[in-house]
């Protein structure tokens, strides 16, 4: 439900200047004309009193979390002891080689590689020793700037050393690079405000799990939490990357299965959420004079964001009358919908993802 917005004091511009001017007249003894100096400052005195209000009005807003934004929603968020979730730093595993030949050799807490661009800058989580009877060894590594960056490189693609290291062949990373995050919204912080107060159950209510769940990485842009089958609670994360990142199931699972949070008789079960692949395919009569690049580019654009909104949500359901209804701009006579052929039903543990969107104008009405 979308919130309306409050006006705490309402004043019409006409009624503030009619008020202003009676009470000057009366001061003044005579009737002040629109030409003369006192309308003028009249004029600049109803401005400036209509600043005041709106800045008023904008100001009472930000005590409210549903209209609030930082730093003021911070303080709200602190009202019921949250946080805004900070950057989170990229991170993956990567595989350092040993010359044939030589000795035990240590790779430093800290140690920088880089992809072979040298956009993205990891550091080594810990002290490993490589030993010649196996000559590799696997470290975890995260991104020296915290945020998003630092997600979405594959195998392969982390091969820079920029620490000098003696016998050291080669590196690579053996997995993609993801778990970065930016610093979290405040669309996604009001929402776990609204669940805040969930964190006070102790009976694991579905609420509660969404907070908790939510408040595990920055990353997650919706969660579905179910319980298939008694004592067993179904967490199932939604981020915007194409698959989810094993670092954000981790978080959550840490966070929603501890002690403090989850019930002694609840297992708590973490995974990642299912594709369902449609297609869009629409046949577009335009009226007559119409010009069929312009509004096939306009339709293309709006069943674009049609689908990047449904993408962003968890059990949306993908209807053909939705998408008709988006395509019906001003210069559209008829639409049908070829694809999908059928209503598509996405359950809470799936994401409708969009692979093409085909436009097809059939002809022309004069309506």
């Amino acid at each position: 439900m979308e919130n309306i917005i409050p006006t705490f004091i309402e004043r019409d511009p006409e009624a503030i200047q009619a008020e202003c001017k009676s009470r000057l007249e009366e001061l003044l003894g005579r009737e002040i004309q629109p030409a003369q100096i006192e309308q003028l400052i009249l004029n600049f005195i109803v401005y400036r009193e209509l600043l005041l209000l709106n800045r008023f009005n904008a100001g009472m807003r930000q005590m409210l979390y549903q209209f609030s934004t930082a730093p003021i929603l911070d303080y709200i968020a602190g009202l019921v002891a949250i946080e805004r979730l900070p950057a989170a730093s990229a991170g993956c595993t990567v595989r350092f080689s040993l010359v044939e030949g030589h000795g035990n050799v240590l790779i430093p807490d800290g140690t920088r590689v880089s992809s072979a661009d040298g956009a993205a800058i990891f550091r080594t989580a810990g002290d490993v020793v490589i030993t010649p009877e196996v000559r590799t060894v696997d470290v975890n590594v995260s991104a020296e700037i915290a945020g998003k960056g630092g997600n979405g490189y594959a195998p392969g693609a982390i091969t820079k050393i920029l620490d000098p290291l003696a016998f050291v062949s080669q590196v690579e990373n053996i997995d993609t690079t993801g778990g970065g995050s930016d610093v979290e919204t405040d669309e996604q912080l009001r929402d776990r405000i609204k669940l805040a107060p969930s964190q006070y159950s102790s009976a694991g209510s579905r609420a509660s799990y969404l907070f908790y769940a939510k408040s595990a990485n920055a990353l997650i842009t919706d969660v579905s939490v179910s319980s298939p089958v008694p004592g067993t609670v179904l967490i199932v994360p939604l981020t915007e990357a194409e698959t989810t990142p094993a670092q954000v199931l981790d978080d959550i699972y840490n966070v929603c299965s501890a002690e403090s949070v989850r019930p002694l008789t609840d297992t708590v079960i973490v995974a990642a959420p299912t594709r369902k692949d449609y297609e869009i395919m629409v046949d577009v009569v335009l009226y007559e004079g119409t010009d069929a690049s312009v509004e096939q580019a306009a339709i293309s654009a709006t069943l674009e964001k049609f689908a990047c909104e449904k993408r962003g949500k968890l059990g949306l359901d993908i209807i053909r009358s939705h998408i008709a209804q988006k395509c019906r701009l001003a210069k559209v006579y008829d639409i049908e919908v070829v694809s999908p052929a059928e209503n598509i039903i996405v359950s809470e543990e799936q994401f409708p993802n969009c692979t093409n969107i085909n436009v097809n104008i059939t002809g022309y009405n004069r309506g």
